[in-house]
């Protein structure tokens, strides 16, 4: 069994980054260049010091959800129409376009960069759901929040040097504290506050965890070698309950263990333990052990580093914007040797751009409407973009006028044996999982705070609760009591409290049932149309990752400038 630290040295990741080095594609990052500021589409947005807000039960709230903000008109729940039924003629021609300016699609465009791809993003802001805010200098995130700390040598590392990433991030190590009625344990796994009889578990659980992480590990891109997909496949085709019990063998799981493990899932993945695969599960929960990186603001960092390196490929012939927030591109289909694009710009307009290779970077839930006629084009792409699910997440910023003394980054609430295991004790009862150190990572020792707390929706009615009138009104009622039990967790008193700021995400991330990987959907996800259309994003592996999001863009982007230079074309 090939190990993730053999996998990432080698393989796909070497083989694609080895080009990248050959075709010099990291010369626009010479030591001297200058500086160019992130302009009003970057992935942060700047919040005064003392934000609008309105009072609800003594407390100050931004007014509307922030990130998925639409108040009236949700894009692609209604298909735009074209103009006589048919696209307008191309205005112009480019090499690649890339559709989706969150992280899979900044990290196409950025290694696609010497051809200077059109990125066009729905949002006026770039990011996607790693997009953040800054408040007193203290960058947070809206949505994603860390990735796995790489391994010496490997791709990802390279990467992230590449991107400075490495000189900011600070580690966060494993085991996360847990709280237990109204008490932050910092040993929980280690059996801390547990009775004698519950130890066995706990230390079982340990045992099979540093198992996973060292000798089983599961690969997600997996490796190329057959031995290593097959033990994969046979993981995807369990959840990651009925795999870990039979683990545990004849040691029964405790309520608050369970609780535990049952939390991280519900805020990992947006499901529950007994939804998702063995293969996701272990990818994510061994891949702990090797601790987290975690940079001011959280993966919108990353994405503020990709925006500003596009940025200066743009000032280089800013006669051809190449970053276009604020474009709804609507309608994607083959057009002789290559792909005709269509959109509407920020003034309503349609319009049509032709292209040589298009990457669809967003989610497959949206791009299945991009493509006139898919079903009958690609019944079996059609059916596995239907079969990836996602569910509804919220997010509560609360920005807080005084520091936190307690140094941590994650804290899961359990609270105690009461704990909604079950989906449909959740669904009745959904509530916040765990608070995370919004200022963890910024240097120094800041006199003002940002709690970061995630509340995920696992349960697929959720995003109908989010639209319907009064529905801010109504989280906002169900989230105070879990705040105030939160702020006095902290010793925060709410008079410290500046404002509270809830994030939406209709559709959040991509759900990793089990099966998906073994019964063919993923590779029907990740193959392209047409061989001219290709898609990248997190959803290709049904899998919430970063590094999924750059390993799938890596390979896709490899793939097209390969055609490209087949083609003749040369980067410039």
């Amino acid at each position: 069994m090939a190990t993730r630290r053999q996998f990432l040295k080698g393989g796909l990741a070497a083989v694609a980054y080895g080009l990248s080095a050959r075709t010099g594609w990291s010369a626009l990052l010479a030591p001297g260049q200058p500086h160019f500021p992130s302009s009003g589409a970057g992935p942060f947005l700047n919040i005064p010091r003392r934000p609008p807000s309105i009072t609800i039960d003594g407390l100050p709230f931004e007014s509307w959800f922030t990130a998925d903000d639409f108040r009236e008109v949700i894009p692609f729940h209604s298909t735009p129409s074209l103009p006589g039924g048919q696209p307008p003629p191309p205005s112009e021609c480019v090499d690649v376009a890339v559709v989706g300016g969150g992280i899979s699609g900044l990290t196409c465009a950025y290694f696609l960069r010497q051809f200077r791809p059109v990125l066009f993003e729905l949002r006026p802001r770039f990011g996607g759901n790693a997009m953040g805010e800054i408040w007193e200098h203290t960058k947070y995130s809206l949505g994603s929040a860390y990735f796995i700390t790489p391994d010496k040598g490997d791709f990802l590392e390279q990467f992230y040097q590449e991107l400075g990433l490495d000189r900011v991030a600070r580690v966060s190590e494993p085991p996360d504290p847990v709280e237990v009625m109204d008490q932050i344990l910092d040993d929980f796994y280690g059996g801390q506050g547990s009775p004698p009889e519950h130890q066995l578990a706990f230390q079982r659980y340990a045992e099979v965890v540093t198992y996973m992480a060292d000798e089983g590990y599961p690969d997600i891109p997996w490796p190329a070698d057959e031995k290593s997909r097959e033990y994969i496949r046979e993981l995807d085709r369990k959840t990651f309950k009925q795999d870990l019990l039979e683990r545990m063998g004849d040691v029964p799981i405790p309520p608050l263990l369970a609780a535990a493990i049952q939390g991280y899932f519900y805020s990992s993945f947006n499901a529950s333990w007994d939804e998702v695969s063995a293969a996701s599960g272990w990818n994510f929960v061994a891949a702990e052990e090797f601790g987290r990186w975690v940079l001011p603001g959280g993966n919108a960092y990353m994405a503020e580093q990709l925006y500003r390196r596009l940025q200066r490929v743009e000032q280089h012939a800013p006669q051809r914007p190449l970053l276009r927030a604020n474009h709804q591109v609507f309608d994607v289909r083959p057009a002789g040797d290559g792909v005709l694009l269509t959109y509407i710009d920020p003034q309503g307009q349609v319009r049509s751009l032709r292209a040589k290779y298009v990457v669809l970077a967003g989610a497959k839930q949206i791009c299945k409407y991009m493509i006139p006629n898919l079903e009958q084009i690609d019944e079996q792409k059609y059916l596995a973009m239907t079969n990836i699910r996602t569910n509804a997440y919220l997010v509560v910023n609360v920005l807080i006028n005084r520091r936190i003394q307690r140094d941590f980054y994650d804290i899961f609430l359990v609270h105690d044996e009461n704990f909604p295991i079950d989906l449909p004790l959740f669904e009745a009862n959904p509530i916040v999982t765990d608070v995370l150190n919004g200022h963890f990572a910024r240097p120094g020792n800041p006199p003002r705070s940002v709690l970061s707390l995630y509340w995920p929706l696992p349960f697929p009615t959720a995003r109908f609760t989010l639209v319907t009138p009064g529905a801010f009104d109504n989280y906002t009622q169900r989230l105070l009591p879990q705040l105030r039990r939160i702020l006095a967790l902290l010793d925060v008193p709410e008079s410290a409290v500046q404002q509270v700021r809830v994030s939406r995400w209709g559709h959040a991330m991509p759900i990793a049932f089990s099966n998906l990987i073994a019964d063919g959907t993923i590779e029907h996800l990740r193959r392209p149309l047409w061989d001219r259309v290709f898609f990248s994003n997190q959803d290709n592996w049904a899998l919430p990752a970063i590094e999924n999001s750059v390993l799938e863009a890596q390979s896709v982007t490899a793939q097209i400038a390969q055609a490209l230079c087949d083609r003749g074309v040369r980067p410039g």
